[in-house]
């Protein structure tokens, strides 16, 4: 069950992910004009922040998603509820960041590209060695990279106590096997990498479309 649902995954990255990719790159070179632009600009921040949240929801999502649900019935279908999840929360939250911190969105991107390259390079190596790994499996590879560069920070920091959580239960639980601690480290990158998106747009403060400085002037009678 647990390769069905890989390949579920492989095959729906390589199916969806290069034109949402290709979208919020193209709108990312928009959204780092001046300041006195970012009227001009806020709409395509916003569709960019929205692609890449989506995106980066709908892979961490489906990583998340990959290891419990394979222990169940419902297997696939159950990965895809919990992709669609993850892509609902990612795009709401990325609208709302690309509203307010369109350097925020750009700094994803750049993220979503770096997981690109490492996705791929660590996929070519795996094709040099693993004997049913080929091409279409690298870019697979790369494309899952970039939903998790795209949130980088958060899914690394998840990732972290999620692997804690997880060997604490294997140690301690006999019926807790190794299988499901990976699946809650998984699961704890999904949250991290998710929750960034929704902690950085609530965390961003929006910015003076002038371009000026706001200076707030506070007398104090004495």
């Amino acid at each position: 069950m647990l390769l069905s649902t890989t390949s579920a995954l492989n095959a729906y990255t390589r199916r969806t992910s290069l034109p949402v990719l290709f979208i919020a790159g193209a709108l990312c070179l928009q959204a780092g004009p001046a300041r006195a632009q970012q009227s001009q600009t806020s709409d395509g921040a916003k569709l960019a922040g929205g692609a890449l949240g989506l995106y980066s929801g709908a892979v961490l999502g489906t990583l998340g998603g990959l290891i419990p649900c394979s222990q169940t019935y419902a297997g696939s279908q159950c990965v895809r509820v919990t992709g669609a999840a993850g892509a609902v929360v990612g795009l709401a939250a990325g609208i709302h960041l690309g509203g307010v911190d369109e350097d925020a969105v750009s700094n994803s991107a750049r993220g979503a590209t770096y997981g690109f390259l490492i996705g791929s390079a660590a996929g070519f190596a795996l094709k040099e060695s693993v004997q049913r790994f080929g091409w279409g499996d690298v870019v697979a590879g790369g494309l899952i990279g970039a939903g998790i560069g795209a949130s980088a920070k958060g899914a690394i920091i998840g990732l972290g106590a999620g692997s804690l959580l997880g060997l604490a239960l294997y140690w301690t639980i006999p019926s807790f096997d190794l299988p499901n601690a990976v699946g809650v480290a998984l699961m704890g990158m999904t949250v991290g990498g998710i929750g960034s998106w929704v902690v950085k747009g609530v965390e961003a403060e929006p910015v003076d479309p002038t371009g000026q400085p706001l200076i707030v002037s506070v007398t104090l009678p004495f």
